[in-house]
């Protein structure tokens, strides 16, 4: 049994890692590139569903099993505590050692380069916790056949709520959501674990984290300039028209986008707009238009000139880089060791052709979900956000998912050590239902 669970990650590692290597047809004779590997994706989602999965299944029974030991020692008053930890440390030892191998033979077969210690961190973390589920559903069962039959479902939701089958912003209305990770998905393991993975790939990378900040840097100035006013413009052109024709406003939408657009562009700049305009519909005139173009006009600027600049830095990096490897050819080579396009159209959104939405009377940014910071301050975010913030202070996502996760785990092993599962299934058989 021990063989096998040690055997058993290093093999689904090898295949994975081998299936997913792939080449296209158009440069089979340039050899394999991990840059143009289209797969990465579904290989960090399927490394987090192996840990998961078989985190759950090394530790299904450890419980279950010395059921009637337990039973037959029980006058002895053991500690529970000494009990539930002699299990938890096998465990995270064994998994330790199963996401070792995994990530050993399976980066070294994908060609990941510089990641090991950052994807070895994330997948003993989601084996860990998956450990914690397993016991949980060990101690709270009286059968093996019921243990394994809930595997699949506390795994399946895993796949669909990750954000990775599914999107967030595609799941039903109920569910969705458009400018943060629904609840059901903030509960998943894997959505924590995926996205800390597919950020670090993509920031720290040796390629990306040479020039992260300034690609930073140009896609939120580009953002304002590029898309942010264009679209409140498009609203007050809008507006302007009703007025001249119909002496008021007709659209109360473009109305209320204004308002919100506005109030975007004060948070983003911290510029006040100006106090002499009240933004009531009911009182709102052409005059008022005027002011607010007055105000779009140097922002319009400001942003543009800090594009330009930070354009022309990323492009003297990109020289200096050349010369630094001597030539283009490697300067591709490097870029295409440790920098995988498929990744960086995911994290990106680049597959998106509305780079802003209009969502609830209210513009929602889809561009560069891994460049802007997200609006709340309790710690949610959209997918793939680059930090988290909570308060005032912000935190890089790669540590603020591993610490969510770990603290997930301590919860469930509080859980376990009170037996607080069992006791709510021998509190739900109690319940008696009257016959009609």
């Amino acid at each position: 049994y021990l063989l096998i669970s040690l055997l058993e990650a290093p093999l689904l590692a090898g295949i994975l890692a081998y299936v997913t290597r792939y080449i296209s047809p158009e440069k089979l004779s340039s050899g394999y590139s991990f840059g143009a590997n289209d797969n990465l994706m579904a290989y960090i989602f399927m490394s987090v569903v192996v840990a998961l999965f078989i985190g759950m299944t090394v530790s299904a029974e450890e419980i279950i099993k010395d059921r009637k030991i337990r039973q037959r020692e029980a006058f002895l008053n053991l500690s529970r505590f000494s009990y539930i930890n002699s299990k938890v440390i096998i465990l995270f030892a064994l998994s330790a050692i199963q996401t070792l191998s995994f990530v050993l033979v399976g980066n070294t077969v994908f060609g990941i380069s510089g990641m090991t210690v950052a994807y070895w961190i994330v997948l003993f973390t989601t084996s860990c916790l998956a450990n914690m589920i397993g016991l949980m559903i060990s101690s709270g069962f009286n059968s093996v056949i019921t243990v394994y039959i809930l595997i699949p479902f506390i795994l399946v939701p895993q796949l669909i709520f990750s954000g990775v089958i599914v999107k967030f912003d595609k799941l039903n209305n109920y569910l969705g959501n458009y400018e943060f990770v629904p609840v059901i998905g903030d509960m998943m393991t894997s959505r924590w674990a995926f996205e800390a993975l597919a950020v670090e790939q993509f920031r720290n990378n040796k390629f990306q984290k040479e020039f992260f900040d300034l690609e930073k840097e140009i896609s939120n100035n580009g953002y304002v300039s590029n898309f942010l006013i264009p679209a409140i413009d498009n609203k007050l052109n809008n507006i302007e028209r009703d007025i001249s024709k119909n002496k008021k406003i007709m659209n109360i939408d473009d109305f209320l986008l204004l308002q919100n657009g506005i109030m975007q562009l004060e948070k983003i700049s911290e510029k006040k707009f100006s106090q002499d305009v009240a933004l009531n519909k009911n009182i709102f005139k052409l005059d008022d238009l005027e002011k607010i173009k007055t105000y779009l006009q140097p922002l319009r600027k400001l942003y543009g000139s800090r594009y330009n600049a930070a354009c022309s830095l990323r492009d003297k990096k990109y020289n200096d880089l050349f010369k630094q490897y001597g030539g283009e050819e490697s300067f591709i080579a490097f870029r295409n060791k440790y920098h995988n396009q498929s990744l960086s159209d995911l994290v990106l959104n680049n597959l998106e052709l509305n780079k802003i939405r209009e969502i609830e009377g209210k513009f929602v940014r889809v561009k560069d979900p891994v460049y802007y910071a997200p609006e709340s301050n309790c710690g949610r975010a959209h997918l793939y956000s680059s930090i988290k913030i909570i308060g005032n202070t912000q935190f890089d996502t790669f540590w603020f998912n591993i610490l969510f996760i770990w603290i997930t785990t301590l919860s469930l092993y509080i859980f376990l050590y009170f037996d607080l599962l069992k006791k709510l299934l021998d509190k739900l058989g109690e319940i008696k239902f009257k016959k009609r």
